[in-house]
Parts: structure tokens; sequence; C-alpha cells
């Protein structure tokens, strides 16, 4: 074998690390809003491009997750499909998933329960009495379970949390029709052939950071108030609405 076959193979094999590392699943942004989308490509055409949707309350699927079509982004209704994952201040390995219509929530870590009926509910209200129930979720990255999308360039992995992870039923899915399209439980053996318990990471738009607390004078009692609305925008002349005034929600 001559030095120039050896360099070529050599080069060969670089180059070929180097597309592997390529490949390798990217954690998301925290500070950037993404769609979950479903990689099952299955033959029931029902989930195809199917994504992560939060359902509020009075709705359809009140206070769940549910799988739904996407809803194109110049809509405001699309909030209720972007996501941003929130490093725990204890633990940089978990995260609380947090929807965008909803910023001050957070997916409840302990689905309703851990089987294939199990399902994800939203905490709302601010008033967290279990604090340890916001911060939990895992970016599952194993080789069989993560990666990149090579169509699209999308990162993608399955998600568990920590108190699921140990169960039979672990991963967050997108249930089929017996479970009317839900977001459930599911376990890792199982496939059909497009591992629908794997979702790609799809970058939106980045977070609003106009949200901060104004500076005050000594007494606090004569500085201005200044309102944003729930995307994070300036509102100069508020009306009848939901507001943030020093980084917490107002009714006017």
């Amino acid at each position: 074998m001559t030095l120039r076959t050896l360099c070529s193979m050599a080069i060969l094999a670089t180059a070929g690390i180097l597309s592997t590392m390529a490949q390798d699943f990217q954690k998301p942004d925290p500070d950037k809003w993404y769609r979950l989308v479903t990689r099952y490509n299955g033959n029931d055409g029902v989930r195809d491009n199917r994504c992560i949707q939060y359902f509020p309350e009075e709705s359809e699927h009140p206070g769940l997750l549910w799988s739904a079509d996407q809803i194109p982004s110049d809509l405001p209704e699309a909030d209720y499909q972007y996501w941003r994952f929130e490093p725990s201040p204890d633990n940089p390995d978990l995260y609380a998933m947090i929807c965008r219509a909803d910023p001050e929530g957070y997916v409840s870590t302990m689905p309703t329960s851990l089987g294939v009926d199990g399902r994800w509910r939203y905490i709302s209200t601010p008033a967290r009495e279990n604090p340890s129930d916001k911060y939990g979720f895992e970016f599952i990255t194993t080789p069989t379970m993560s990666g990149v999308d090579e169509a699209t360039g999308e990162s993608y992995c399955a998600l568990a949390t920590d108190r699921t992870i140990n169960s039979q039923f672990k991963f967050m899915n997108c249930g089929g029709a017996k479970q009317d399209y839900a977001i459930n439980l599911w376990y890792e053996t199982y496939s059909e052939e497009a591992n629908e318990w794997s979702f790609r990471f799809v970058e939106h738009t980045e977070i609003a950071t106009g949200i901060t607390t104004p500076s005050m004078d000594n007494d606090g009692e004569d500085r201005e108030k200044i309102y944003y609305d729930l995307l994070g925008r300036r509102v100069d002349n508020p009306g009848h609405g939901i507001y943030i005034v020093d980084g917490r929600k107002i009714v006017m």
C-alpha cells in the first residue's frame, strides 16, 4: 500500500468522523422558540408533520398537550405550538418546557399516569406550589433516538422526564388512532418504522427581551409603569387585556 493511498484513507476517515460529528443532536437554544414536529412517517396518513400543541382550558383538550396540524406562523394561534426549554438552575441537564402562548406556565414533568393513557398537563398558573414539577425534561441523545435530519438539517431527539425515564412507558409520544392522536407515553422498544416517539426541534424566532424591571427611585412611587403584551412588545396606550408590568401578569 502506497503512502498516497494511506494518506487518502486517512483523509476519508477524518472526513467521515467530521461528518458523523456534524450529525450529532444539538440542544435547543434556551433563548429561542421551537416547533416540535413528530418524525413519524408511517402509513396512517394522519400524524405526518403534526406537532405538539398546548390546548388551554375551555378548548378541545383542556389544559393538555395534544398533536395538531401545524398552524401558519403568521397567525397568533401558532404561539400554542412554539416551545422553549429553560435549563434548571440546579441541574443543567434538566429543563422546563414552556409554551409561548403562556410563558409563565410550564409542562408538568409528571404525566397523568405512567402508562399509554398518560397525558401531559400544562400548568398555567404562576403560583407554583411544587417548583420541582417545573424542571425535569431530558433530551434522550442515544444514537438510535437522536440526530440531525438529513433533508432539513434540523436536530431531533426523544423526550422524557426524570419522573418517567425509569418506568416502562417513558417517552413523550405522538399517539395513533387508538389514542386519538394524543401526546402520550410510549416505550423504547416499540417502533412503527419511524420512531414516532422522536421529535424535531424547529427554530422559530428569538424570545422578546423587552420585559425588564424599570429602574425606580428611592420610594418607587413616582416611577413610570411600562406595559408589555404577552409577546414581550411594549404597549404605550394599553386598553382592556392582559399585560406584563414589572415582570408580572395583570388584567385591565
